[in-house]
């Protein structure tokens, strides 16, 4: 597993929390920050799963995004 992809997830799921915050916040602003917590928690873990399947065709999709992106 690169740094760089690690990175770049973590990247994705600030991006991820801080856009759901900002748009929950007008709605419900005592549970944005939790909310955009969740979603890019929920982004993150489905990413690195801890022993569970089914992700694995939106991972592949994923990595091979990166692998165009990222360099080698």
């Amino acid at each position: 597993m690169s740094a760089l992809r690690q990175l770049l997830d973590v990247l994705v799921a600030g991006l991820i929390a801080g856009s759901s915050t900002f748009a929950v916040s007008a709605v419900a602003p005592g549970y944005a920050v939790t909310i955009g917590t969740v979603l890019a928690s929920m982004y993150y873990f489905s990413r690195y799963p801890w022993g569970m399947e089914g992700g694995a065709r939106y991972n592949e999709r994923i990595d091979a995004f990166y692998d165009r992106v990222l360099p080698g």
